[in-house]
């Protein structure tokens, strides 16, 4: 074996759950009360983190970093941040978040002006809060880093449903159950052991919205911080090994994929009308329960892993494009919208990271067209776009996005 290509990795985990000064703290807006927002209670229901993952040879290192909110905050200025303290160039860091809906919406900038002064006062203060714990956690990482062995599997799971009841309006979409609906089953997973055995890290990813929570209200006094459904079974996975492990998250294309349980859904009645009703006290016992079946379904995945390599070439890659303003459903838009579309491989694994929130079916395109056995997609991985709704097949960020990827594809073919 060429021992330029032996396998190391290191992980962290952070907390950055928001200090009681953040609270309240307007929360997105609420469809039960047009034109007032929710607002978090400042109540914890569970603790928010920042994960890193490097893996890394001689030759390459490649950083993953997911934050436990609906997005990135200053994805450019962070990623760069990132690469810097890694010491890496930009290109080889994948920089996401779990899309939790139950985590400050810091990457919005349109918020600021929707919300006003306070929300935007706070909010530029979390994020300096997040900017000064990377370094700190990225060493953490480093100093971490020990021979691995690598193995991948892929799985079914049944947990998501297509949100699209198009037969209500557009309105049924956020709290949407549309069964049996297209959707996309793949649960990837990628599992770096210690040499003795031990699970060192475990980086998975599958399409489905962290929004189970959204707006939950149990006690009447506003929404609860939490992990929403990866996060609860991110720390489920992690308790259970003794917090030895680190388990980090990954949204697949999961524009139109909602949980297939949430503590909200649309009632209608017998006049057609649509009624969101909130679950209240119930929502939480369906956090737990949800969190519970999908840490089981990633456990059993992981279990499955039947090949292992302790070598591994490692490479990144990225394209950037734009489309037209028509391309998204980006509020307050008319400009040409930005999109970077990154290639990482770990051997024979494919991760394709891109912005945006994608519909599933253009995700299974490309990971069909993969010419690699192992293909998974990472969203939200940079600037806030809204949705990629356009899954005909010629939609312009598809046929951009495929474009991309092939060209990164033959770079990397150039020099393996």
């Amino acid at each position: 074996m060429n021992e330029k290509k032996r396998l190391y990795a290191g992980a962290v985990r952070v907390c950055i759950t928001p200090p009681p000064e953040y609270f309240p703290i307007t929360h997105f807006m609420n469809h039960m009360t047009p034109g007032k927002p929710s607002v978090f209670s400042g109540k914890i229901a569970e603790d928010i983190y920042f994960r890193v993952l490097i893996v890394q040879n001689e030759e390459t290192r490649l950083v993953f970093a997911v934050m436990d909110l609906p997005g990135v905050p200053e994805s450019t200025e962070v990623t760069q941040l990132i690469a810097d303290c890694a010491g890496v160039p930009e290109e080889q860091v994948v920089y996401t978040a779990t899309h939790n809906h139950s985590g400050l919406y810091a990457d919005n900038v349109d918020f600021e002006r929707i919300f006003g002064e306070e929300f935007t006062e706070k909010i530029n203060r979390y994020r300096k809060f997040l900017r000064e714990l990377i370094p700190g956690a990225i060493r953490q990482a480093e100093e971490r880093l020990e021979p691995v062995r690598m193995g991948v599997a892929r799985s079914d799971c049944f947990l998501n449903v297509n949100r699209n009841e198009k037969e209500l309006g557009p309105k049924a979409g956020t709290y949407g159950f549309r069964n049996g609906g297209p959707a996309d089953r793949d649960l990837y997973l990628v599992r770096f052991d210690r040499m003795n055995g031990e699970p060192l890290a475990v980086l998975y990813n599958y399409a489905v919205h962290a929004c189970m929570m959204i707006h939950n209200n149990p006690e009447g006094l506003g929404t609860e911080i939490s992990g929403d459904l990866p996060g609860r079974a991110c720390r489920i996975l992690e308790q259970g090994w003794g917090d030895q492990a680190v388990v980090l998250f990954t949204s697949g294309c999961a524009g139109d994929m909602n949980p297939v349980m949430m503590s909200r859904v649309n009632i209608v009645r017998p006049d057609g009308s649509i009624e969101t009703k909130e679950l209240g006290a119930a929502g939480p016992v369906i956090l737990e329960f949800m969190g519970n079946r999908f840490a089981r379904d990633v456990w059993n995945t992981w279990e499955s892993v039947d090949e292992w390599t302790e070598y591994a070439t490692l490479w990144a890659g990225k394209k950037s494009f734009q489309v037209s303003a028509k391309a998204v459903t980006k509020p307050f838009n008319e400009d040409p919208v930005a999109f970077r579309v990154g290639l990482f491989m770990i051997g024979s694994l494919a991760i394709a990271a891109t912005n945006g929130e994608i519909f599933h079916a253009i995700g299974q395109r490309i990971k069909e067209e993969s010419p690699y056995r192992n293909t998974m997609i990472i969203t939200h991985a940079g600037q806030w776009t809204a949705y990629v709704k356009d899954d005909s097949g010629e939609g312009e960020y598809e046929m951009a996005a495929r474009r991309a990827i092939r060209e990164l594809e033959k770079e990397f073919a150039g020099v393996i």
